[in-house]
């Protein structure tokens, strides 16, 4: 199956889908729609966004005006809708917003995706982030827990280390997932913050 009909198959018409913070549903007239979540009992008052670069405008800055590198983090903007009639063109229209997410998640869940371990991504990092991939499993953790969680809608589908066993994602009945398969590079970051701080404190000259 293309994307495109794995899409029409996960969507028929009057069905409807969470996908991050966007709601994605068929219309009784089969027209594939998108709107943000929170909008969904005010869709006669929202604005139309038509274009792919409205869209793109739409995922680049938050309420507040603030620039969102990260386009799967928290804080899409509300109040805009954008329909069409064609599978490709509303994956053109989503990819705008979350890029790649949902021809991503069709992979993983079809087998053909294996997601990459957070030491492998960091053992291949060079200059300056090539000593990240001596953090300790505490670190990972860490990283996880303070840096991935609140600061992405993705579910984390890599494990610390290839030997590490980890659960699948599985598809809720009213959502299609955001995954992350790989650590990013605000990960990567993180790792490179925490190690250089680790070995600063274990280098640091004695006190008098």
């Amino acid at each position: 199956m293309t994307l495109a009909e794995e899409l029409e198959a996960l969507l028929p018409p009057l069905e409807s889908r969470f996908f991050g913070e966007i709601l994605v549903r068929r219309d009784d007239n089969g027209q594939f729609v998108a709107s943000h979540r929170d909008d969904a009992e005010m869709m006669d008052h929202l604005m139309p966004a038509e274009t792919l670069a409205e869209l793109r405008e739409i995922a680049k800055f938050d309420a507040a005006g603030e620039y969102r590198p990260l386009k799967t983090a928290p804080g899409l903007k509300t109040g805009w809708i954008t329909k069409t009639p064609s599978a490709s063109e509303f994956l053109k229209k989503l990819d705008c917003l979350y890029p790649g997410a949902f021809a991503t998640w069709i992979s993983y869940l079809r087998g053909k995706h294996d997601p990459t371990s957070l030491r492998d991504t960091l053992e291949r990092q060079t200059g300056m982030y090539r000593f990240a991939g001596s953090i300790s499993d505490q670190m990972a953790n860490q990283i996880m827990r303070e840096t991935c969680s609140p600061g992405c809608l993705r579910k984390i589908a890599w494990p610390i280390s290839s030997e590490c066993a980890v659960s699948r994602i599985n598809p809720g009945k009213k959502s299609i997932p955001l995954i992350c398969t790989e650590a990013c590079t605000f990960a990567v970051s993180e790792a490179r913050k925490l190690v250089k701080e680790a070995y600063e404190k274990a280098n640091s000259p004695a006190e008098s």
